[in-house]
């Protein structure tokens, strides 16, 4: 069984808010490693999750 923390893509920068694996909206690599962009459920912004 997995844990619910591994659904999770990190927090929110400015709201703290944990945001799910499903509100990628896009992944890339880039030379220091893997970059996402994801939608906040409660900003409804697009940030880097931490």
């Amino acid at each position: 069984m997995q844990s619910p923390t591994s659904d999770l893509l990190g927090d929110c920068p400015r709201c703290r808010a944990p945001i799910p694996a499903g509100n990628l909206l896009i992944r890339y690599e880039r030379t220091d490693g893997h970059a996402v962009y994801a939608e906040c459920p409660d900003c409804g912004e697009p940030v880097h999750p931490a």
